[in-house]
C-alpha cells in the first residue's frame, strides 16, 4: 500500500467538453487554491479524464474571463498541485488509450474509495465540479 499525501483541499473534476464551462471552472477554482498555498488534489473522473491529453482541441479553448484548461494544468503543475486520475473512469472512458493522445503531465490514478476516505476523516475538504 502506498502512503497516503495530505492535502487541504480535493476537487473532483466530472465534466468533460460537453461541460466547458463547468469544467474550467473547477480547474480555476483549483489554481486559486494552489496559488494561495493551499495543498490541492484534483481528481478527474467520469468525462473529465480527457483532460489528461493535449490533444483534446476543447483543452486548449478559453471561456469568457477565464484561462484554457492546458493553462490552468500548467500552474497546477507549477504550484506542486496534484492531478490524478481516477482509474475506474479512465479505464471505461478509455481517454488515455486514443491513438496519439499525449499526456499533460505525469498520470497517475486514484480509487474513489481513497477520495472518499479524505472526505471522512475530514483531512481534506472535497468540491466536485
Amino acid at each position: 500500500m502506498t502512503e497516503r499525501q495530505e492535502y487541504d483541499l480535493q476537487i473532483l473534476i466530472a465534466s468533460g467538453p460537453e461541460a466547458l464551462a463547468q469544467a474550467v471552472l473547477g480547474f480555476a477554482f483549483a489554481v486559486s487554491a494552489a496559488v494561495s498555498g493551499v495543498r490541492v488534489l484534483v481528481v478527474l473522473v467520469l468525462n473529465a479524464t480527457v483532460w489528461m491529453t493535449m490533444d483534446e482541441p476543447s483543452a486548449g479553448q478559453k471561456v469568457q474571463g477565464f484561462d484554457s484548461i492546458k493553462d490552468y494544468m500548467t500552474v497546477l503543475k507549477d504550484t506542486g498541485a496534484v492531478v490524478r486520475l481516477c482509474s475506474a473512469c479512465a479505464a471505461e472512458n478509455c481517454a488515455m488509450a486514443t491513438a496519439g493522445s499525449v499526456p499533460l503531465g505525469e498520470s497517475s490514478y486514484v480509487g474513489l474509495t481513497e477520495a472518499a476516505i479524505r472526505t471522512a476523516k475530514g483531512s481534506a475538504r472535497t468540491i466536485v465540479f
